[in-house]
């Protein structure tokens, strides 16, 4: 069934259509693949993402390599990828792990947006392992649970909260409208932070103790700017056993970090085996 476009900046959440009924029409495929098509300079495709692209909002099933997501492009980078380009966002990145996913991996995922690695890991090992999400963006934590149901992921150690040096909350901030994944727990961490959120966060080795984990074989962190609070004082105090085999972080906020994160990872023995400009594959020596 072709969707109707709709008008507006944000579309009504649907969270009860059976994933697969909401198509896209042709021509509002075909907006979307022009306004974001990257050989034109990002100046023009801003601009013609705001003119026309923005008015077709969604939302939009789709399968990209078996993988089932429900879509809001006007909303989030994220969506916009796989819905005007039929690609992962990070492509390279989602490929780099292929290699260091073993059956049963245990994948903490930190700041999972509406859950293109947590789906990803989780086909490739079609379903043998176990994932732990979090995403504390209200809205876009409504998507994750979504899309990740939709792939028949089990969504109990799905959470709607971020990780943290301490239990309690604070706030989150976005630009409320055309990249709601783009949140940061830090101010400048966003590129235009209107809209706050108070949310909660977690440390991480009680998130672990309360879901009876007792490894890590992969963690993927991608949380804007707030990755060293969210790590730091986890490899302060975590046992030894604990630790990640493998790390995907993202360090293109590195330069608003309190602490010297890469390198006390350095020092307690990760070495890179993998690298783009913002992001970086980390495994234990």
């Amino acid at each position: 069934m072709a969707r109707k476009l709709t008008m507006g900046v944000k579309a009504q959440l649907d969270l009860e259509t059976p994933v697969g009924t909401l198509k896209a029409g042709f021509w509002q495929k075909l907006i979307w693949q022009i306004c974001d098509w990257r050989p034109l300079p990002q100046k023009w495709r801003q601009k013609l993402r705001k003119r026309y692209a923005r008015k077709v909002v969604g939302p939009f099933d789709v399968t990209h390599d078996g993988m089932q997501f429900r879509l809001y492009p006007a909303e989030n980078y994220c969506d916009r990828v796989l819905f005007g380009r039929d690609d992962l966002p990070e492509r390279v990145e989602h490929e780099a792990l292929r290699d260091v996913l073993e059956p049963g991996c245990v994948f903490v995922d930190i700041g999972a947006n509406v859950g293109t690695y947590s789906i990803y890991v989780s086909h490739k090992l079609k379903g043998d392992c176990t994932i732990l999400a979090m995403e504390p963006h209200p809205r876009t934590y409504q998507k994750l649970v979504f899309n990740l149901q939709a792939n028949g992921i089990s969504t109990e150690t799905a959470l709607n909260a971020g990780v943290g040096p301490s239990r309690g909350t604070i706030d989150l901030w976005s630009d409320g409208g055309s990249n709601v994944g783009h949140t940061s727990m830090v101010k400048q961490g966003t590129a235009n932070p209107k809209v706050r959120h108070e949310v909660a966060i977690v440390p991480l080795t009680e998130l672990l103790a309360e879901h009876g984990l007792t490894r890590i074989d992969v963690l993927k962190i991608d949380i804007e700017g707030f990755e060293d609070q969210a790590l730091a004082p986890f490899f302060d105090d975590a046992d030894p056993a604990l630790y990640p085999k493998h790390i995907l972080i993202e360090i293109a906020h590195q330069s608003l970090w309190q602490r010297d994160l890469m390198g006390m990872l350095e020092e307690r023995g990760y070495g890179e085996i993998f690298r783009t400009k913002e992001n970086r594959l980390l495994s234990l020596k």
